[in-house]
C-alpha cells in the first residue's frame, strides 16, 4: 500500500505567486503597450507616430533580459508616467515585448560557415 505525504499549505504558496509569470499573456501585453507605452514607443514594426527619443519595442527586446525588463517596469522612472502595472500586467507586457526580438533564453542560431562544438569525450 502506498503512503501519501502531507505538503504543508505553506509550500504550495511560492508556486501559486509565481503562476501569473509562467502564464503570461502577450496579447494582453500588446493592449497594454497600446494604452501606455504607444504614445512614445513604437511598439510594433507596423506603427505610425512615435518620439525619437524613447526606443522602440524592438530595439527594448534586443537589449533587455526579461527579469530586467520586469525589474523595471515596476519601478518608477521619471520620463514614464506613472503607470502602477500590476505582476500580471508587468509579466504580460513583457512577454510582448519579447515576441519582439530574439529569445535571450535561447541560444542564437548557428552562422552559416559556423559548425557545431565537438562533443566531449571521455
Amino acid at each position: 500500500m502506498a503512503t501519501r505525504r502531507f505538503i504543508p499549505a505553506i509550500l504550495l504558496f511560492p508556486c501559486l505567486a509565481a503562476s501569473p509569470l509562467l502564464a503570461a499573456d502577450a496579447a494582453s501585453g500588446q493592449r497594454i503597450a497600446a494604452r501606455w507605452c504607444a504614445a512614445c514607443h513604437m511598439i510594433s514594426p507596423d506603427q505610425g507616430g512615435a518620439t525619437t527619443e524613447a526606443p522602440g519595442f524592438p530595439s527594448i527586446a534586443l537589449r533587455y533580459s526579461s527579469k530586467d525588463l520586469a525589474l523595471f517596469l515596476a519601478s518608477p522612472y521619471p520620463r514614464m508616467p506613472n503607470m502602477a502595472l500590476s505582476q500580471p500586467e508587468i509579466a504580460d507586457l513583457v512577454a510582448y515585448i519579447r515576441t519582439l526580438g530574439p529569445r535571450r533564453d535561447e541560444p542564437t542560431p548557428l552562422e552559416k560557415d559556423e559548425k557545431p562544438p565537438e562533443p566531449r569525450r571521455g
